[in-house]
């Protein structure tokens, strides 16, 4: 009795070692590169940024469905990400594409437009809410008049945006320091001092323009119609609002795509900050008659 069921265990195990052996024979083949793809998406399941280099693996600064399907085993996340119908993914549509797998699908995974919706500050159907231009960088949902009704009229008001934020990073920066050291400088120099009463900077508000050489308003405009004329040479398609091409350091060119976003992500929000702390400075020294330093010291003159 005892042999009979040791001889049957022995056949069914023969028989499971079999048919185990032509299930896995039947498999398809993995190569290494998938095998460790797949590890790498159930190790990491969620999307990062730094992703992007990974699954672009010709470097061309867009995923292919070739690329996508090498890495994921599918290229279903094209027909999500791919929002301007070029069969491609771009870095802005990977990052939205992350935002997406982070925060849901409703208005691209952005947040700052999705509470912009809710109070009442941009409209949702505007092209702000998603699509082609809500992955434009920078974009807090901001829209109350519903100013941006297309994509090029958007570009515009990017464009002079960029260009008032960088003179305003210029000039929150100069305004205090030439009251700081315009006075010191004059002197050395024997030129009138063109400071008005309390050391303030010459303005609109404050007065005092009439004392600045005519020569420097003309080098001024002849500056600006210099980089005004280099930018139109450079608007196509694919201009980036901005991009004049002057880098002299390299921190931008020859970059990964989630860096350049950054850096763009950066100049833009200093920009920001800028025009409001250079409004404050004309105001507050309207109002108060007295120079931003000698308001804030603790900013100014304990570091300078």
């Amino acid at each position: 009795m005892y042999i009979s069921m040791l001889k049957k265990f022995f056949i069914l195990l023969n028989l499971s070692y079999v048919s185990c052996f032509v299930s896995i024979s039947n498999l398809p083949v993995l190569t290494r590169n998938n095998m460790n793809n797949k590890i790498t998406m159930m190790q990491n399941p969620k999307l990062k940024e730094t992703d992007f280099n990974l699954i672009d693996t010709d470097k061309s600064g867009s995923i292919d469905k070739t690329e996508l399907l090498n890495y994921f085993g599918n290229n279903n996340l094209m027909n999500i990400a791919d929002i301007d119908g070029d069969n491609t993914i771009d870095y802005p549509e990977f990052e939205r594409l992350v935002n997406i797998k982070k925060f849901g699908i409703e208005n691209g995974g952005n947040l700052f437009v999705r509470n912009a919706i809710k109070f009442g500050l941009l409209n949702k159907n505007s092209i702000l809410a998603d699509g082609k231009a809500s992955i434009l960088v920078g974009n807090k949902g901001f829209d109350p008049l519903n100013c941006a009704t297309d994509m090029s009229t958007l570009k515009k008001y990017r464009e002079a945006e960029i260009k008032h934020g960088r003179l305003a990073m210029l000039a929150s920066v100069g305004w205090p320091l030439s009251e700081l050291y315009h006075p010191f400088l004059s002197r050395l120099s024997n030129n009138i001092n063109i400071l008005s009463d309390n050391n303030k900077a010459p303005s609109l508000l404050n007065g005092g323009l009439e004392k600045i050489n005519p020569i420097f308003f003309m080098a001024i405009i002849i500056f600006t119609a210099t980089v005004e004329s280099v930018a139109l040479n450079r608007k196509n398609e694919d201009y980036i609002p901005g991009d004049l091409g002057f880098d002299p350091l390299k921190l931008y060119v020859n970059k990964d795509p989630y860096i350049k976003r950054d850096l763009e992500l950066k100049e833009l929000n200093n920009g920001r900050l800028a025009m409001l702390a250079i409004t404050y400075y004309a105001f507050s020294e309207f109002v108060n008659n007295n120079a931003i330093t000698n308001l804030t010291p603790f900013l100014f003159k304990s570091t300078l």
